[in-house]
């Protein structure tokens, strides 16, 4: 089973520095045996992820 990109429900989201909605929420990368890898930021309106944008400077 490959990684996963988690959300929790009860999650607040914030606004996303990239498209300004309020969408951007903190997710667990999750390995397919159920191991935690990390955390990420994630933002569900553009897509755009904390990685990605560390990636672009």
């Amino acid at each position: 089973m490959p990684n996963r990109v988690m959300i929790s429900r009860d999650s607040k989201p914030i606004p996303c520095e990239e498209c300004g909605l309020p969408t951007l929420h903190v997710a667990r990368l999750v390995s397919g045996d159920g191991t935690l890898l990390g955390q990420t930021m994630v933002c569900t309106a553009c897509r755009r992820h904390r990685s990605d944008a560390i990636a672009d400077q």
